[in-house]
């Protein structure tokens, strides 16, 4: 502490190991996968001239060297996770200790649910206000994060980067949505105000492409430096073909990269089929020159079968005919890959008919287009989607909030629970998502969720049997 002592600018940047993930003790590594939106924290603060000590658990235990700690929550099942590194933590730096929760679960609590959770020491650390006056900033000292490198946080990650780079990482490239499916949790998509019914307006925003090139560049020059013979990217795009304009641009960054270095980049993506099918129709250069940096993978939004089923999730832009269309037209004249993300098993919405016109559907395009299923489990209400604020769900946000370690029930690889659906629902949807989970090629691992009630004995067995279960 005596370095916290002399710079009163300083953090400890943690990302908490993965939820399913066997304890350091009895396994090393838990779920290497490049924290990219931690390190995009960690390099704005650097450049506001802040102190930055990164530790990711999925390596090895984070050891104490500033009283001000910042954990990254990569979804509600982190949540539980955050709370037992605080409690631990509290012991060892004592109640001088200050954290930051950071992440889309913490921007979707509301003041009172955030502090019943963290407790008096915690303030929200995706709110730059907060942070400034932390660290004694003036307003605007943070550079904002589409116009920051990150090649300065990832200098403070030094030989544990070749691990990072050796598997399929993140990189960021844009973030927001135009549209306002119900079941999502984003904070800057379109949706609408839970109290006054007034819309907020969201929409996607891109990185500067000359700071993405410069970033992808020094992560190709260390992975050449490290030996290895080619680099795998999942973009940030919540929709890769909204904005084609940018993404075209993007493109042609990764292939000037690629090209200069003379070193192979892949990248894979998510997209509503109605994107890319515009994209075609008045932008077909931005498919074609994301093939040449390199496309490999798109996975299309799907998200049940139906559309009545779409109107009611505020998905209407999905169409049956659009979303077959989309996938074969990937397949067969762009030689790219199909996945199905399918999120469904909406609580009220989905019925036995949707659910097997789903699973049909998919099955018939993993037999036809060799798609790659990836299915979930709608859950209505997560931090910062439509349903959290919901009254309708009041008494399960209420028993979440009494007992944290319920939050792992969230996940949407996890099997419906008596929190997340109606009892006569759970046969149906377990039904359908474990028959989907069977599809060849199918890349989600289902999770067995805690219920309320469970005892210790119960809980250890179920975490138990949820190990190394890390999705895609």
């Amino acid at each position: 502490m005596s370095g916290q002592q002399k710079n009163n600018k300083a953090i400890d940047l943690i990302q908490p190991r993965h939820n399913y993930a066997a304890p350091l003790e009895v396994q090393q590594y838990g779920h290497l996968f490049m924290p990219t939106s931690l390190l995009t924290v960690a390099a704005r603060l650097l450049g506001a001239g802040v102190e930055v000590h990164f530790t990711d658990e999925n390596f090895e235990r984070h050891t104490p060297q500033s009283n001000i700690i910042g954990l990254n929550l990569l979804g509600p099942p982190y949540i539980p996770e955050a709370i037992k590194i605080i409690q631990t933590l509290e012991s060892e730096i004592g109640r001088g200790g200050i954290y930051l929760l950071g992440g889309q679960p913490i921007s979707g609590l509301l003041p009172h649910q955030f502090s019943q959770l963290f407790g008096a020491h915690a303030k929200n650390g995706n709110v730059d206000s907060v942070l400034e006056e932390l660290f004694s900033l003036s307003p605007g000292q943070i550079p904002e994060r589409e116009d920051v490198s990150l090649i300065p946080a990832y200098e403070l990650l030094g030989e544990k980067l070749k691990l990072y780079l050796e598997r399929e990482g993140s990189i960021y490239l844009s973030d927001g949505c135009k549209f306002s499916c119900k079941f999502c949790s984003v904070a800057n998509r379109t949706k609408a105000d839970p109290i006054t019914g007034s819309i907020h307006k969201g929409g996607e925003v891109y990185r500067d492409v000359s700071i993405f090139k410069k970033d992808l560049g020094y992560l190709v020059k260390k992975a050449k430096e490290f030996g290895l013979q080619k680099l795998s990217f999942y973009l940030s795009n919540l929709d890769l073909f909204q904005s084609p304009e940018k993404l075209l641009e993007a493109a042609y960054a990764i292939q000037e990269v690629s090209r200069a270095e003379q070193f192979p980049v892949f990248v894979r993506g998510l997209s509503c089929a109605s994107s890319f099918l515009q994209a075609r129709e008045k932008n077909q250069e931005s498919i074609d020159e994301m093939i040449k940096a390199g496309l490999t993978h798109v996975g299309f939004g799907i998200d049940g079968w139906g559309d009545e089923l779409w109107k009611s999730l505020r998905k209407g832009h999905n169409r049956e005919n659009d979303c077959i269309e989309a996938i074969r037209s990937l397949k067969e004249d762009f030689g790219v890959t199909p996945e199905i993300l399918m999120v469904f098993g909406h609580p009220g919405m989905d019925s036995k008919e949707t659910f097997q016109n789903a699973l049909l559907v998919t099955k018939e395009m993993v037999e036809k287009y060799g798609v790659i299923p990836r299915p979930h489990v709608a859950k209505a209400f997560i931090p910062g989607n439509d349903g959290w604020n919901d009254l309708k769900n009041a008494k399960a946000v209420n028993a979440l909030l009494k007992n944290p370690e319920l939050f792992q029930a969230l996940d949407f690889t996890a099997l419906p629970s008596s929190l997340t659906h109606p009892k006569e629902m759970i046969p149906l949807v377990m039904e359908h998502y474990l028959l989907m989970c069977t599809l060849r090629g199918n890349t989600t691992q289902p999770i067995i969720p805690l219920e309320q009630g469970m005892g210790e004995n119960e809980i250890a067995r179920i975490k138990a049997l949820n190990e190394g279960k890390f999705d895609r």
